[in-house]
């Protein structure tokens, strides 16, 4: 008769914590098989030089079968630990099963399992397969999480090397029978625990050697950075303009006896931008705002889910998974652009890492390609020639610019060099206007404001990140045209004016004659 059913064992994760409802196990007990079924025993091969100490009569069995792994990235390594030895006796057609010497070695550095035997290990995956996350001190993930960790720390035999096995008829590695932990070994993202096996069933008058297949269950980790909004990866603004960054981190989903749970974001920022106080940082677990006591973030029961360092141009996150209640936390902090800002289209870039534990129970870190923001700013030039002769420019001449067409928001004030250029850096995209507040001697002084668009599809004339503004100056004695294109309509305002004066004038005479006579 059959005592138990093949196992194969994966834990599916879908939140922080295990609650029952989302703790899903596909469990079957090993085989244990005590021969009452006529079956075929020549299917079966066994190394007769290692001896079962459970049935001394027993050999090691040889044959083989494979380990496939889906749902894997390929560029993912995994290996296999073996867990179990099958020992095959030919006289009474009896399958036993022992611990490997190197689980043994791991069982005895136990306090839970020092004393485990195989019926033992056999009944942490038995009984109602959902009510595994009521036992959480007795679970095969427990035990095998142990063992994990135990592999990352000593010499244990590596039994096969796996890759991910897409496609019909795929196979994997190849490896005795048995029972085998299954843990990556060059991965960037996280595995929950994975055990399969490679075991004995009837099949019709003889015994076969069954593939074991993997569903491996991961998840990633990665971080985004924008600028104004969330998705936005550049913005433009003038300096001393306060606008907001936002970091936004996928954590990955931990397996419950996890002993590395590393998550770091490390952001660092130009010379160019001023951060906001530490304290005024906001940090959100999923939806919920979490309480920023000076960097230190808590949650409503107070545990501590993140500490928040500021070190000149960098800011460090440094997040207790054990605390983060969702698969996404997001940070969002106030900047400006400061006097040092890098003006044009090279932009003031901002650089976000996430450094954090893709070996749950070793180590091992990764951290992630660079993501970047870019706060872009430019400016304004103006030259100042005479009208007659562009050649001839003018120094010393005062300008004041605004942002608005009534001239009520000054934004600054510009002088010309000896070239008759003024520069004006660290506006933000807009229309502005230029009001001439002085002129070179012989010179009139203009009445207009100058209008000049900073429009950043278009075209940059002038130094790089610069806008131009060409100003005419009219010599003292002759009409001024003011601003850049003159103001005809005023000549022609006063040419009227005198005429309608002397006609006046005229009419006056006339009736005053027609009087007197």
């Amino acid at each position: 008769m059959i005592f138990g059913l093949g196992l194969l064992y994966i834990k599916v994760k879908k939140g922080r914590l295990f609650y029952e409802e989302k703790y899903y196990r596909v469990v079957s007990c090993y085989i244990y098989i005590w021969s009452c079924i006529n079956v075929n025993a020549e299917a079966i091969t066994t190394d007769s030089s290692k001896k079962g100490t459970v049935d001394t009569n027993s050999a090691l069995v040889t044959n083989q079968a494979a380990i496939n792994i889906t749902n894997a990235p390929t560029t993912d390594v995994l290996v296999a630990y073996k867990i179990l030895d099958t020992f095959y006796n030919a006289s009474t057609n009896v399958f036993t099963y022992e611990f490997t010497s190197d689980f043994k070695a791991f069982l005895a550095t136990t306090k839970d399992y020092k004393n485990l035997t195989v019926e033992q290990y056999y009944a942490l995956t038995s009984g109602d397969t959902t009510s595994g996350s009521t036992r959480t001190q007795s679970t095969l993930d427990k035990l095998v999480s142990l063992y994990v960790a135990y592999v990352k720390t000593h010499s244990v035999t590596t039994s096969a090397t796996l890759t991910y096995q897409a496609g019909e008829g795929a196979t994997g590695a190849v490896v005795p029978a048995g029972a085998y932990l299954v843990i990556p070994k060059s991965t960037i993202n996280v595995y929950a625990v994975m055990v399969g096996n490679v075991i004995p069933t009837a099949n019709g008058s003889e015994w076969v050697i069954n593939d074991a297949t993997i569903k491996a269950k991961i998840s990633s980790a990665s971080v985004t950075k924008s600028i104004g909004s969330i998705g936005h990866v550049d913005g433009n603004y003038s300096v001393g303009e306060e606008f907001s960054y936002f970091l936004v981190g996928t954590v990955p989903q931990y397996p419950t006896n996890a002993t590395n749970k590393t998550y770091t974001i490390t952001d660092t920022v130009g010379a160019g931008i001023t951060l906001s106080n530490i304290g005024s940082i906001v940090v959100k677990d999923g939806a919920t705002t979490l309480t920023n006591s000076n960097g230190v973030i808590k949650n409503a029961g107070g545990d501590t889910v993140a500490t928040i360092t500021l070190s000149g141009q960098k800011i460090t996150i440094v997040f207790d998974a054990n605390y983060v209640q969702s698969t996404t936390v997001t940070v969002e902090y106030k900047a400006k652009l400061n006097n040092n800002a890098t003006v044009g289209s090279a932009g003031n870039l901002n650089s976000a890492t996430l450094t954090y534990s893709n070996d749950p129970y070793g180590t091992g870190t990764n951290t992630t390609s660079a993501v970047n923001a870019s706060a872009f700013t430019y400016g304004i030039e103006v030259l100042i020639y005479a009208d007659k002769d562009h050649s001839i420019v003018l120094s010393g001449v005062k300008f004041e610019i605004y942002s608005d067409p009534d001239l009520a928001n000054k934004i600054g004030e510009i002088i010309t060099d000896s070239n008759g250029k003024a520069f004006l850096p660290g506006v933000a995209e807009g229309t502005y206007y230029l009001k001439q507040v002085s002129t070179a001697p012989g010179y009139n002084l203009p009445r207009d404001a100058v209008q000049v668009k900073v429009k950043i599809e278009g075209s940059v004339e002038g130094t790089e990140g610069y806008y131009i503004a060409e100003v005419s100056a009219f010599e003292a004695g002759t009409l001024p045209f003011t601003g850049s294109i003159g103001t005809i309509l005023y000549t022609m305002i006063g040419l009227v004016t005198v005429v309608s004066a002397i006609l006046l004038f005229v009419l006056y005479n006339r009736k005053k004659e027609q009087e007197q006579a």
